[in-house]
């Protein structure tokens, strides 16, 4: 490792610290005047809890002994998001099959696209009662909405990158009597890869939504979105604003798991960039 090597990388290492502790200072000021406003005005709790009120539940909630058979914040939280991941895994498998064969085959796509695109047209709060009255109540109509909600970005942004295929590299591969699978591998799938990982950094967030909204229309209890529902129904405020909280963090958490496998997988096998 030279010199410069080293420098570039104190640097990069300089400006990382210096953007974290910025934006630390920036989350405890406004924290600091959303405590002074509310102590100002005197907003009550139940519109409006103080961070202070909201730390204290939090640490109530972390390091309390609770009964037995009490489901924590946490708990009801990741129970929500692996429901999430499972509507988001089946997404982008069932959504990149469908969104190939739209690309190569034009009949299907006038078929059952219009049919995939209505259920894009009715708002998720709306539309969940419906599928919970055909399918039932419990977690698999719960994942079918997930599926319905975020399968849709997937198999357009998949329908594009098979258009975008260029005509050389189809005939090259008809010219050389390549296999259906070998196609797929070699010429499909480094195609579609960079608009996939896109879109699943967009239906990551979009599928612990969905799945949140879903719980208000089922019978599942074990959910965060149920759980937010029922406390701000019974006046437990600091309850809410925890929630949302956790919500938020395991959010970004998962946001950033997706975008670091985009950039593992566009370094490591450089799809995309098809050989000339």
């Amino acid at each position: 490792m030279n010199i410069f090597s080293l420098i570039s990388k104190r640097k990069y290492f300089l400006k990382k610290t210096l953007f974290s502790l910025l934006c630390l200072f920036v989350l405890l000021f406004f924290l600091f005047l959303w405590e002074i406003a509310v102590i100002h005005y005197n907003i009550p709790k139940r519109i409006l809890p103080k961070p202070t009120d909201i730390g204290i539940y939090l640490m109530h909630e972390f390091f309390s002994v609770h009964r037995i058979g009490y489901e924590s914040i946490v708990s009801k939280t990741l129970s929500s998001f692996f429901d999430a991941f499972t509507g988001f895994i089946i997404s982008a498998v069932l959504g990149s099959m469908i969104g190939i064969i739209f690309g190569k085959n034009y009949i299907f796509h006038l078929i059952f696209f219009p049919i995939i695109f209505l259920t894009q047209l009715v708002p998720l709060p709306a539309f969940a009662p419906v599928v919970a009255a055909i399918f039932g109540y419990d977690i698999t109509t719960k994942i079918i909405i997930i599926v319905l909600f975020t399968i849709f970005p997937v198999i357009v942004n998949v329908e594009k990158a098979v258009h975008n295929i260029t005509f050389d590299h189809i005939s090259l591969f008809k010219t050389y009597n390549a296999s259906s699978a070998h196609e797929f591998l070699k010429l499909i799938l480094p195609s579609i890869i960079p608009n996939l990982l896109l879109t699943l950094k967009i239906i990551s967030t979009a599928s612990f939504v969905a799945s949140i909204v879903s719980e208000l229309s089922l019978t599942t209890s074990g959910g965060i979105g149920k759980d937010i529902f029922t406390s701000f129904n019974n006046q437990i405020i600091p309850r809410v604003w925890s929630s949302l909280i956790i919500v938020s963090f395991i959010s970004l958490v998962y946001y950033w798991a997706i975008t670091r496998f985009e950039q593992y997988i566009l370094e490591t096998y450089h799809y995309g960039k098809n050989e000339q």
